[in-house]
């Protein structure tokens, strides 16, 4: 509603556009004091992400959420568990999970590109190339059979007037002047809605772009992960109306705060995610150490990252046998850490307290169990990866040996 509500309100000329390129006017006390809250709080989930040895691999997890929450916002439904299975069986058949699997790699893609700079023309391409099935273009760009549904890197669109609009965007978004840094990436987020350049998607292309404004150097969100998706639907239904009242009046404060307001929603739910990851993670590894399987925790980083793994996939990731590689997996399952899965001739094996946080509202996962039967693992430590066989003996080694001594 958010996005359609600015769209429609832009093409009907309510909204006064470009917005304001200095702070006079536009900065109200109220604006600034939420400004610095949304950096505070950023500052402090960026500490929590930095000094995380998991970063990297909670990173994308935090990123298919919000892949989730942005298909859910559209009104579909779809499950993390068989993405996750998609991803090693390479069947990216279901058209919902090939949108997860586009909007992630939308977000990974530009993310080095948006921290160095701004968000420019050939980011917005760069992210509309994200999605191939979509056939995304310039709106009224016209198509034909033999032209490639791709945007190219040195092409606007035909037409004009968004022409020109897309070009104003471009240097609004390059000339921060001195506009807080947040005011400055929200108004250019506002300014892309409004235009609305692309013939479809620009609601989803909008919230990529803001993700990746929020890694600026300026602001230095330490990854695209932010559940905003989330943050949207929780403040939705806030005043719609008194926002388009204000952008129509060239007043900007009601929607700067409402937007703060979702920014600090966001944060506090990336927050909440990225403590339940740290504290499963190290729930399962003291676990394990306490059933006697400390040697097994080398693997949590793996499994962590792999929600859904057979066993060819993970002895390729440790250059072990299969048979090594086998023996871990079903240790972790037999141990109630992994749940092992028949897949016809296959076996895959689900992180499924991981899989379960990552789908539950609360960021929830089921308590790890308090005690276990005795079991001897198959997997030691220092087994081998691959073993020399001592070759056979020949058949000459194999006869009685005589020794000839003189009389």
């Amino acid at each position: 509603m958010h996005f359609q509500e600015i769209r429609r309100a832009a093409a009907q000329g309510t909204i006064s556009l470009p917005p304001p390129m200095d702070s006079e006017g536009l900065e109200d006390l109220a604006v600034l004091k939420s400004c610095l809250k949304v950096i505070r709080e950023l500052s402090e989930f960026r500490y929590a992400f930095a000094k995380d040895a998991m970063a990297e691999t909670f990173a994308p997890l935090m990123a298919s959420v919000e892949a989730k929450n942005e298909l859910e916002r559209q009104g579909l439904k779809v499950s993390l568990k068989d993405y996750f299975l998609s991803l090693i069986l390479k069947d990216l058949e279901n058209p919902d999970i090939v949108i997860i699997d586009n909007y992630i790699n939308a977000l990974f893609n530009s993310a080095d590109a948006a921290a160095n700079g701004p968000i420019t023309v050939q980011t917005v391409v760069n992210v509309a190339n994200s999605f191939p099935q979509d056939g995304i273009n310039w709106r009224q760009n016209p198509q034909t059979d033999e032209e490639q549904i791709l945007l190219q890197p040195d092409t606007f669109p035909d037409s004009k007037a968004v022409q020109i609009e897309l070009a104003r965007w471009e240097k609004y978004s390059k000339e921060l002047r001195d506009l807080d840094p947040l005011v400055h990436a929200l108004l250019t987020n506002l300014y892309f809605m409004a235009i609305s350049p692309l013939n479809r998607h620009n609601g989803r292309v909008t919230q990529i772009l803001l993700q990746l404004s929020l890694m600026g150097q300026n602001i230095n969100s330490p990854a695209p992960c932010l559940m905003l998706g989330r943050a949207l639907m929780t403040n939705a239904h806030f005043g719609i109306e008194e926002r388009l009242y204000g952008l129509r009046t060239r007043q900007w404060s009601p929607y700067l705060q409402y937007m703060l307001k979702t920014l600090s929603k966001a944060i506090l739910l990336s927050g909440d995610l990225l403590s339940s990851l740290q504290r499963l993670y190290a729930q399962a590894e003291a676990y394990l150490k306490m059933i006697g399987l400390a040697s097994h925790a080398a693997f949590l980083p793996v499994i962590f990252k792999h929600p859904a793994c057979r066993t060819g996939e993970f002895s390729s990731i440790f250059t072990t046998r299969r048979q090594v590689a086998s023996h871990i997996l079903n240790d972790l399952a037999r141990a109630g850490i992994l749940e092992r899965v028949e897949d016809g001739r296959d076996r895959v094996f689900y992180h499924t307290r991981l899989i379960e946080l990552l789908e539950s509202e609360n960021y929830s996962f089921s308590p790890l169990p308090a005690s276990i039967d005795p079991f001897v693992p198959l997997y030691q430590k220092g087994t081998p990866g691959r073993t020399k066989r001592e070759p056979l003996p020949t058949r000459e080694e194999t006869l009685p040996k005589f020794s000839v001594t003189g009389d």
